[in-house]
């Protein structure tokens, strides 16, 4: 969040996320000294284990500095003008980290003069000026849309890029050149739906995905069988809306 919002909620369940990461590293990280060793160990991971970490520098200041952090919505805390900004069509993400990118920028934007005001010559003071800085770098950048600021950035080595939406960012020719998405048939009636591949491609053992994920009820009976019942118990079942 920022100064005006309350704490907000991240947008995926990270907690979730890096904590099967995290468990799947651990395993392998267990095969290999199984491997060298003949022995097994009992494995300990914990999603708050895996997630504190992941605040790095954050949690690193205020541990070993005692500085405590801020909410900043999407200003970088560690360098300004860097964060999100508005342009004529859309947003743009900037890192002009470094004095160097700063200056390029300033140029790029058409406001060489800010490179000259006291409040935003160093790096320093732009931090604490950061509130005045934006307004007038944004006022820049509404001029043009972000295709046109994301060339001519990147261009004079400003690290910048525009902020997709998802539909824009599964699109991307990248996306499709390194097949993140497989079209997989469902059924005649679904017909074919793309998901996402593997993260990660073997040269000797690549996987692939071969079958959709089931509808609703698709193995019920299967899983009835299974468990003892017959096809007549699963009929009747069915019959009466049970399953």
């Amino acid at each position: 969040g920022d100064e005006r919002l309350s704490p907000l909620r991240t947008g995926f369940p990270v907690c979730d996320t890096v904590g099967r990461l995290n468990a799947a590293v651990t395993i392998l990280a267990a095969l290999y000294h199984r491997e060298k060793t003949g022995e097994g160990q009992m494995i300990d991971v914990a999603l708050l284990d895996s997630i504190m970490p992941l605040m790095g520098w954050v949690a690193a200041n205020l541990l070993i500095g005692g500085q405590e952090p801020v909410a900043m919505g999407n200003d970088n805390f560690t360098a300004a003008p860097s964060g999100s900004f508005a342009t004529q069509d859309g947003h743009i993400n900037i890192a002009a980290n470094k004095q160097e990118q700063w200056e390029a920028m300033a140029e790029v934007i058409g406001a060489p003069e800010l490179k000259t005001d006291p409040r935003f010559q160093e790096r320093d003071e732009r931090k604490k000026n950061r509130k005045a800085l934006t307004p007038l770098v944004e006022a820049k950048l509404k001029q043009k849309p972000t295709a046109f600021w994301v060339d001519a950035l990147n261009a004079k080595d400003v690290p910048s890029g525009d902020i997709l939406s998802l539909k824009a960012a599964l699109a991307q020719p990248q996306v499709e050149h390194r097949k993140v998405l497989h079209p997989v048939k469902v059924d005649d009636e679904i017909g074919e739906v793309k998901l996402f591949g593997l993260t990660a491609q073997l040269s000797k053992t690549p996987g692939e995905i071969t079958s959709p994920p089931p509808r609703l009820g698709a193995h019920t009976e299967e899983v009835l069988l299974g468990l003892g019942y017959s096809k007549a118990d699963v009929a009747g079942l069915k019959e009466k809306g049970i399953v």
